[in-house]
């Protein structure tokens, strides 16, 4: 609990609401007082803003008072009173009208409950503040406009101390024109993230975003579908890392097909789809065009090219010989105009593969 929240008065909005709640399952009227004594909310909508004399009696003895004969000239009823306890703090007094002795365990009883809502009330309150205020840091991480001092004292305003780390996930099937949609059940898993305050979590540009304290968490800890999509960053201690990282992960939102499933052990290039996300779709459009003849065969070809360190690697990693290898790599030339044993040119054909799984023509290239 924060000291703001600790000296923060009681909500006249907030007591009214309880009182009515209670109210009409009791037949007695409900009175709740402030700290100093003044009728914050009553069933009689008269009273509210006077003074309670019994209410101030409670609040300098610190214990239950009844009233019942009230003093001349004020607003008081018969009734009992009790302190209006909260986080162990005496914030106010709650008081049922009507014969004292008739009321006073009722009132005990309306007390309690009073006491149980607020809390209740306060800490939903509490939830909701830390799920706006992920939703900002998320916002302010990957505008790409705010200054790396900016972005440090709103991380340390959320409790976040570095090394930072950044993770995201998205539904597996994307939204029409390959947009990215957030996973079934993101909102709830983003208040179960917000709840424990050790990381903030926000449903954002389309994607679930958690940024936490050291270790991303793990593809399956927020309990979403394995069919979701996901991507998670190496903790960083450098702020402007964070932020790079949060800006590349804005703009893959842009396309769902870039980011990796989580069901599938698809080997991915962080750069590469970064780099394809940026692009015009028109861009995207004639770049797909130059593989869209390319077997599976040859796909998985090109992405073991750009893994191996060699011929003999890149022939091992697709279960072929050496020469069959290079028998694809002939007809993948005949096909786009490109030699992929040129680095270059490689690395232009496995961005075409990228630019396809940003329009949702294919999958990520398979290894």
């Amino acid at each position: 609990m924060t000291e703001d929240r600790r000296r923060a008065p009681l909500s006249s909005e907030l007591a009214q609401r309880v009182v009515d709640l209670i109210a009409p399952t009791i037949s007695h009227n409900i009175n709740v007082m402030d700290e100093h004594g003044t009728i914050i909310a009553c069933m009689e909508p008269g009273r509210v803003g006077s003074l309670h004399r019994g209410a101030q009696r409670v609040i300098a003895e610190r214990r239950s008072v009844l009233v019942t004969v009230p003093e001349p000239g004020t607003s008081d009823r018969p009734g009992a009173n009790e302190p209006l306890m909260i986080d162990g703090e005496l914030r106010g007094v709650v008081g049922v009208t009507g014969n004292p002795r008739e009321v006073e365990d009722l009132a005990r009883v309306v007390a309690l409950t009073v006491q149980l809502l607020i809390a209740q009330e306060h800490e939903q309150d509490a939830v909701s503040r830390r799920h706006t205020e992920a939703r900002d840091l998320v916002a302010a991480l990957s505008s790409g406009t705010t200054r790396p001092d900016d972005a440090r004292a709103r991380l340390a305003a959320a409790g976040l101390q570095p090394p930072w780390s950044l993770a995201l996930w998205a539904a597996g099937d994307p939204r029409p024109g390959g947009g990215v949609a957030p996973p079934p059940t993101a909102e709830s898993a983003a208040a179960r993230v917000n709840g424990d305050g050790a990381r903030r979590a926000a449903v954002l540009h389309g994607a679930l975003w958690i940024i936490g304290h050291d270790r991303a968490p793990a593809a399956d800890s927020p309990g979403l579908p394995a069919a979701s999509r996901h991507t998670r960053t190496p903790a960083t201690d450098d702020v402007d890392a964070l932020m790079a990282y949060a800006e590349e992960s804005r703009a893959l939102c842009r396309y769902a097909g870039l980011i990796p499933r989580i069901e599938r052990a698809e080997p991915w290039s962080r750069e590469i789809a970064v780099s394809v996300a940026h692009l015009p779709r028109r861009t995207l459009t004639r770049m797909s065009a130059r593989t869209a003849s390319l077997s599976g065969a040859q796909r998985r070809t090109v992405s073991a090219m750009a893994s191996a360190g060699s011929m003999r690697e890149a022939a091992d990693a697709v279960f072929v010989h050496r020469n069959t290898l290079l028998q694809r790599v002939d007809r993948i030339r005949s096909a786009t105009g490109l030699d992929i044993r040129r680095p270059d040119h490689l690395t232009t054909v496995h961005m075409c593969l990228y630019a396809e799984a940003a329009l949702g023509i294919s999958h990520i290239p398979p290894g």
